[in-house]
């Protein structure tokens, strides 16, 4: 939705056109409110504003002065003209600015909406013309290496794809790898003075290693490199062409591969004068054991790595390394941890289902004893983790029998503990959503309250919201889900509620009710009160009985 600022110097104009317009039909989402051009280019400063709306006799800057400077400014954002006078020198100067629209005041609802649904038209056109193909393909290249990177990271980390999306995947991001062929790793670890270095340049030398490596390997094996999170530099390696391989009989994959790693390692050493560790892995299958090869690999090293830099470890160095089951899906992103951080309960539960289904699966491997003590300690962690984080205490949020488990877990089959982290996610669910409902109901009495005491004054949207400390946008919507209602709805009806009972119990004129209503110009609140009514207040009031 677009946002639209209303600058006139009478406060009753803007404030009628923000409550009498219907916006959001328009296409409009925010409508901020200016009385002078000073305000509006502050507004603008501070705003994405789309559409200026603007008088065009308003003292200091006029609506002419105004949005020639918004154009210098802000190219993008497109204007419309109001005036009281009809006047071709207005008008001539509005088109040699390249206002969007000319408007005579008063201008009738009907002329307003039609002008604005033309603009949102032509901005919604601009938009798509700015989403063309050509565009997102320029940007998809200027991005593919970072593309390649992360979905590299994302099978590390044990993201699945069918067959269909990962071929489709691999072609769109030019990975010339296939499903079913063998593949390996080399694992590097940056030292001496690397490991010094600013995030910068460590990225530069990065981007330097990993050059060497291509131009070292090019020949004869595809490479596709990311940066773990331990700051390793992992390398996918596949054949390009197994026929042409090898110089003899005797050589193979694994050894011509140990044979240019340890080339790697040295030209590191003399071009970029700073050591580096490589584990070479073994070989597997793509896509489906490409987990296990990086997890050997990184534990592989880190066995023999302690404080000895320049390691050099292979595949026929992992003999000791024992192959066990682990329970993936507790460590896959997003991370339980994650899900709760942002609030995905839904999805936290399906979370904690997948992690009990592969706990009952390393069953058929090895004890589930040791695995169900891991599950336990990962998922109370992360439930403590978020309750504290919420500010709250465990026992606040828990009941009794919940909050035992984490004094002393008592389950006896991992059943009873994944009823009990079921439970104990709704019970931070529910907590969660009566904390935020509770948060906006406080905002939706505070701006009311506000609302009520300075109906005669400024109850724009940009004054509530500074009232309450939050964004416009976001105020809107929260009043809008609590209520049902538009703010700037409720702030029409509570004027012409407290309009009607004026004129019902005192004598007032009709003037004066249109101030203490907040309506500077009485022509422009009897106009939106029979707007609201379909009478005058004058005959609102002769209809009263005597």
């Amino acid at each position: 939705m677009l946002q639209i600022l209303l600058v006139d110097d009478e406060r009753s104009v803007v404030e009628t056109l923000a409550e009498t317009i219907p916006w959001e039909s328009c296409g409009i989402g925010t409508v901020h409110e200016a009385l002078s051009g000073k305000l509006a280019l502050e507004i603008m400063e501070n705003h994405d504003i789309d559409i200026v709306i603007s008088d065009i006799r308003m003292p200091e800057i006029s609506g002419i002065a105004l949005i020639t400077e918004i154009h210098k400014r802000w190219p993008h954002v497109q204007t419309i003209l109001l005036s009281g006078h009809a006047d071709f020198e207005y008008a001539k100067q509005a088109m040699a600015q390249e206002s969007f629209d000319y408007l005579l005041k008063p201008v009738s609802d009907e002329d307003l909406i039609e002008s604005v649904q033309r603009l949102v038209s032509r901005i919604q056109m601009k938009w798509e013309t700015a989403a063309s193909y050509q565009r997102a393909l320029n940007a998809f290249q200027d991005n593919l290496p970072l593309l390649q990177s992360t979905m590299l990271q994302e099978l590390l980390t044990g993201k699945t794809y069918d067959q269909k999306t990962l071929t489709d995947k691999l072609e769109l991001l030019e990975l010339p790898y296939t499903i079913g062929e063998d593949l390996a790793m080399l694992i590097i670890r940056m030292e001496e003075h690397f490991s010094e270095m600013g995030n910068s340049d460590i990225a530069l030398m990065e981007y330097a290693i990993c050059n060497i490596i291509n131009e070292v390997v090019q020949d004869h094996f595809h490479i596709w490199h990311t940066r773990d999170v331990h700051d390793y530099i992992v390398v996918l390696v596949s054949v390009k062409d197994s026929s042409k391989l090898f110089s003899n009989k005797h050589e193979t994959p694994q050894t011509m591969l140990e044979h240019y790693a340890a080339q790697i390692q040295t030209n590191v050493q003399a071009y970029l004068k700073g050591a580096i560790s490589i584990s070479v892995s073994h070989w597997g299958e793509f896509p489906n054991e490409i987990g296990e090869i990086y997890e050997r690999a990184v534990i592989s090293m880190r066995k023999r790595m302690g404080q000895v830099q320049g390691l050099f470890v292979t595949a026929s160095d992992e003999k000791d390394v024992p192959s066990l089951y682990t329970i993936r899906s507790l460590y896959k992103p997003p991370t339980l941890i994650s899900l709760l951080e942002a609030g995905r309960f839904q999805d936290a539960e399906l979370k904690i289902e997948q992690i009990f289904e592969d706990l009952l699966h390393s069953n058929e491997y090895h004890d589930i004893a040791e695995s169900t003590i891991e599950v336990y300690y990962a998922l109370a962690g992360a439930f403590t983790y978020i309750i504290h984080k919420n500010g709250k205490q465990l026992s606040s949020i828990l009941p009794a029998e919940s909050y035992r488990y984490f004094q002393a877990p008592s389950y006896s089959t991992t059943k009873q503990l994944m009823d009990w982290s079921i439970r104990t996610l709704h019970y931070i669910r529910d907590d969660a959503e009566q904390e935020l409902k509770d948060n906006h109901s406080t905002i939706v009495r505070s701006v009311q309250s506000f609302v009520d005491l300075h109906l005669a004054s400024d109850v724009s949207l940009p004054a509530i919201a500074d009232h309450v400390h939050l964004h416009p946008v976001y105020l809107s919507k929260v009043y809008k889900s609590e209520t049902g209602e538009a703010l700037t709805a409720y702030v029409y009806r509570l004027r012409m509620e407290k309009a009607a009972y004026y004129l019902r119990t005192s004598t007032a004129k009709i003037f004066e009710i249109s101030e203490l209503v907040g309506y500077n110009n009485t022509a422009y609140f009897i106009r939106v009160f029979k707007k609201f009514y379909d009478v005058t207040p004058q005959e609102y009031r002769e209809s009263l009985p005597v």
